[in-house]
């Protein structure tokens, strides 16, 4: 390829980059932002893994990055619910501040169900994976049933 071809080809997808939309939150709490965009990440890799072990799509050499990925972006979650918080565009519950000794034991499930299956990719084994994705999905929905909001 010409150094001119590419050139020009960097040149277009600055100029479309810079016509496109920015999409911008309407939330400007930053602690909620924060926490909202860690919840992407797991959602993230959450979808990576069920390509890879429920729908049996391949690339399982990606399973540990993924579950490394969830356990990463949950070791950011210890400040992400300070009281006050709760204050903006947000569909955590209440019960998230008035009975915190819950939501923090749901968090360590969640946490330690992650960890199983950094073990589990790790080893390579994928019925184990697949067995530890759903406890950590199972995790999850338990959490968002007692603490977010429809």
């Amino acid at each position: 390829m010409s150094r001119k071809l590419v050139l020009a080809a960097c040149a277009a997808i600055v100029a479309t980059a810079a016509l496109a939309p920015v999409a911008i939150a309407d939330e400007n709490n930053p602690v909620i932002v924060h926490r909202q965009g860690i919840y992407k990440i797991v959602a993230g890799h959450m979808g990576g893994l069920k390509s890879i072990l429920l729908l049996k799509n391949g690339a399982t050499e990606n399973l540990s990055w993924h579950a490394e990925g969830i356990v990463d972006a949950f070791k950011h979650m210890g400040n992400a619910y300070p009281v006050g918080s709760d204050i903006g565009e947000t569909k955590a519950k209440a019960v998230i501040w008035s009975d915190r000794a819950k939501f923090d034991e749901a968090g360590k499930k969640a946490f330690g169900a992650a960890l199983a299956l950094v073990d589990t990719a790790k080893a390579g084994n994928i019925e184990q994976s697949t067995n530890a994705f759903k406890a950590l999905g199972g995790t999850c929905k338990a959490c968002h049933d007692d603490f977010r909001k429809d």
